[in-house]
């Protein structure tokens, strides 16, 4: 049976910063394939975050990294012509380059977003800001998508702060979050501020549902394990 649409995020940054960890930790499932070798994640994957009746209230998407980001915004720069046309022109790229080698997991990433995900956005705070990660973060400003930051807490060196300070020229919300350490009611403040970033999130997320646990104005409740759905990449 096809379950109605909701309100999606997807889970986007560069290779082997957290991401697939971030949904594991979100939707409570151990089917999310967590590897410490770079570039696990090939394909666009779907979780459910679920209510205790079952309904679905939102799902996160898992994506491959960003690989080639620098060279993919510089396609983009040179066919632009105005602000307002930049969101086309991203899905023009992908459009262009889906289904071959070059750009496999920029088109990969960029496809739920262009139809229709916001943005989380996952940065490892270990390890020290560098501006080659601002084609990223430019690449997602130009979908002109709702985006949320999250700084994820994976080692022991700390550069929140200075990730901090970046991370607000381009996003609206910034959040820290440690994926192997959050609690529910960690994971519920996540979930509640993606809500409140994207308006599309608030009819499915807000409706009351049996055996649910209150959370601001709305509620939720712990996720049901489930099983993901996949896209191929491309």
């Amino acid at each position: 049976m096809t379950e109605p649409a909701v309100p999606a995020f997807a889970v986007v940054g560069r290779v082997n910063k957290g991401k697939s960890s971030v949904v594991s930790t979100l939707v409570e499932d151990d089917g999310v394939r967590v590897d410490k070798e770079p570039g696990t994640t090939r394909v666009c994957t779907r979780f459910p975050f679920r209510a205790d009746d079952g309904r679905v209230l939102c799902a996160a998407i898992d994506t491959p990294g960003f690989e080639e980001a620098p060279r993919a915004l510089a396609w983009l720069q040179e066919r632009e012509s105005s602000a307002a046309d930049r969101s086309a022109l991203v899905a023009r790229f992908v459009a262009t380059f889906r289904g071959g080698a070059e750009f496999a997991d920029e088109c990969a990433l960029l496809t739920p977003i262009l139809d229709g995900a916001a943005i989380l956005y996952v940065v490892d705070a270990s390890l020290p800001y560098r501006r080659n990660y601002e084609a990223e973060m430019e690449i997602l400003r130009w979908t002109g998508r709702p985006r949320m930051a999250l700084v994820n807490r994976i080692g022991g060196d700390d550069h929140v702060d200075e990730w901090k300070r970046a991370l607000n020229q381009y996003f609206s919300v910034v959040r820290d979050f440690d994926a192997h350490r959050s609690g529910f009611a960690e994971r519920i403040g996540l979930l509640r501020a993606f809500r409140e970033l994207d308006d599309a999130a608030r009819p499915a997320s807000t409706r009351p549902c049996a055996h649910s646990r209150p959370i601001g104005n709305g509620v939720a409740s712990a996720p049901r394990r489930s099983s993901p759905s996949s896209s191929p990449t491309g």
